[in-house]
């Protein structure tokens, strides 16, 4: 039968390290009762640990937690005998008896332990094997749908690309169709532009003659114009002349005439001074 690798020493040095500080401390079954049921629950979880090492097949860390185990267990069987014989005076841990009876209960104990996660590890791998061959399964039959529904998609991509070609080709005779429809219509445009425009270019050399025409008559008017503005210029600036010499002469024979009225004014007084003082 195959044995999980352990060091059993350990659990041997926990069972009778627990005793012996027990009838140190004279411990109170009270208390003792409360340590059997946490390792119990301990126990438990170690134990549920183990079975899912063993069932995912990590042997090599089924060692230390099952090492971790039995001596939890030590203790478990240390309280539990603490309990049993505490009217008896108590366990002496040095006894051989007791020594050699929890030897061959670990023994067992480690025995039994292993082969049922022996038996855990070869459940495991046979469910992943049975696994295995199922999800190979799953895979071949996934691979068959992928490989009809790609053969399926390539047909329809390959009706699609034939009636996007059609399309295409009606798009095609429809723009060319446009396309002449457009060359003709442009050609018609630039028909009637050029009309216009040679309209427009005959229009704007009869514009350009009547401006010509305007700008001569225009031309000569001004002509005219200043000719007759010369003229009266010439009429004002002899009358302005003439006016300008009537003022000069009237200036002057008033001043001669002020001068002759004051010589004879002069001339008077000059007299009628003369007569009446001699």
């Amino acid at each position: 039968m195959t044995l999980i690798n352990v060091n059993l020493d350990e659990a041997r040095d926990a069972f009778i390290k627990y005793i012996a500080v027990a009838n140190q401390n004279c411990t109170a079954p009270e208390v003792l009762d409360e340590v059997y049921w946490e390792k119990m629950d301990r126990l438990d979880q170690c134990w549920r640990v183990l079975e899912k090492l063993a069932y995912e097949g990590l042997g090599e860390q089924l060692s230390p937690q099952l090492n971790m185990l039995l001596k939890e267990w030590a203790i478990k069987e240390a309280v539990e005998l603490l309990l049993r014989y505490q009217s008896y005076g108590g366990v002496d841990h040095s006894d051989p008896g007791v020594q050699r009876d929890f030897n061959e209960k670990l023994a067992r104990q480690h025995q039994a332990l292993s082969s049922e996660l022996v038996l855990q590890i070869q459940e495991g791998k046979k469910q992943r094997a049975q696994a295995e061959v199922e999800r190979k399964r799953d895979w071949q039959a996934i691979a068959a749908r992928a490989i009809e529904s790609q053969r399926q998609q390539q047909h329809q991509w390959q009706n699609a690309a034939f009636q996007w070609v059609q399309g295409q080709q009606q798009l095609n005779q429809q723009w060319f169709q446009h396309q002449q429809q457009m060359f003709s219509h442009h050609q018609q445009a630039n028909q009637q532009w050029a009309n216009v425009a040679l309209t427009g270019v005959q229009y704007a050399q009869l514009g350009v003659k009547q401006w010509y025409d305007f700008a001569a008559s225009t031309q000569q008017s001004v002509a005219q114009m200043l000719a007759g503005a010369e003229q009266r210029q010439a009429v004002m600036v002899e009358q302005a002349i003439h006016k300008a010499n009537m003022r000069k002469w009237t200036t002057r024979i008033t001043i001669m005439a002020l001068v002759l009225v004051g010589f004879v004014a002069l001339f008077g007084c000059s007299f009628f001074a003369m007569t009446h003082l001699y």
